[in-house]
């Protein structure tokens, strides 16, 4: 089947508490930003610029991954995203300066409409990925240093890691837990609801246990609470128990696992690669 990214770009629901924490600490990407499936960079180097406005303090900087091939540069004003990420091919052993100017063959990557971090390279593209997630959900993007275009974005698992990350010829092929967020509730509106989530998300399984993902993220949400508040564990589960029983009613969101072929021209194939799905309640 061919699918393109579900969705219209991220509605950040956590964007409000994430500004919030942003004016105490800097934030960065959750979730994939150490999966294993990226390559290891041979080095990477920070230049220091003035300080930024957060508690406790920390510094503004210039931040260089270098790879075979390749250098990536983040520009990071501690602030929610980074300002700029740019790159420069880098042949044999070349190393490009660290450095705020801008170096011959420097390429800019266009993300002035995103809210993003570098991720990682690997297989000869470079990753990027949304600053916040959303519903247990995260955006990741693909560009082509080649040519500074972006090949696809889908979202994936919040904390779930690639499966893989591979290059067949001009085919780049990745593994991970998709994850969609859908316009209804399996759990109150039933079937008819899964057969809209299902045909929204390309997922042609059996459909999951939905009450049994809210319950559980319901005394997961509440255990996290109640661990926090101290005092009277019981009471105070029984009372966060029941002020997410309206849970039931939020969309549901559904996650599995795709093999996702990126061809010649970025056509694009994403195919189910076996398991079941998980479900759990939208924030």
């Amino acid at each position: 089947m061919n699918l393109p990214r579900a969705g219209a770009p991220w509605a950040y629901l956590l964007f409000g508490t994430a500004l919030a924490a942003a004016v105490i600490a800097p934030v960065r990407a959750a979730g994939i930003s150490t999966d294993p499936a990226f390559d290891k960079a041979n080095a990477v180097k920070h230049v220091r610029l003035g300080p930024a406005q957060t508690q406790p303090i920390s510094y503004k900087e210039f931040r260089c991954s270098y790879f075979t091939g390749i250098m990536v540069k983040e520009w990071d004003e501690r602030e929610i995203g980074d300002k700029e990420i740019s790159y420069v091919l880098a042949p044999g052993a070349a190393k490009p300066a660290c450095q705020k100017a801008i170096l011959p063959g420097e390429h800019k990557l266009p993300i002035s409409n995103l809210i993003v971090y570098f991720l990682g390279y690997a297989a000869g593209a470079i990753f990027l990925g949304d600053a916040d997630g959303a519903n247990d959900t995260i955006g990741f993007y693909v560009f082509d240093p080649k040519t500074g275009r972006q090949r696809f974005t889908d979202t994936i698992k919040l904390e779930s890691k690639f499966a893989g990350i591979s290059a067949d010829g001009d085919t780049l092929r990745l593994g991970y837990t998709r994850a969609v967020t859908g316009s209804c509730s399996v759990v109150t509106e039933g079937a008819d609801c899964w057969t809209k989530i299902a045909q929204q998300a390309g997922f042609s399984g059996p459909s999951p246990d939905c009450a049994a993902g809210y319950r559980e993220a319901g005394q997961k949400f509440a255990d996290e609470v109640c661990r926090t508040q101290g005092g009277d564990t019981k009471k105070c589960l029984a009372d966060q128990l029941t002020r997410r029983a309206d849970w039931d009613k939020t969309p549901s969101v559904i996650a599995f696992d795709v093999k996702t072929a990126i061809g010649p021209g970025d056509s694009v194939t994403i195919t189910l690669a076996g398991g079941p799905a998980l479900c759990w309640p939208s924030d």
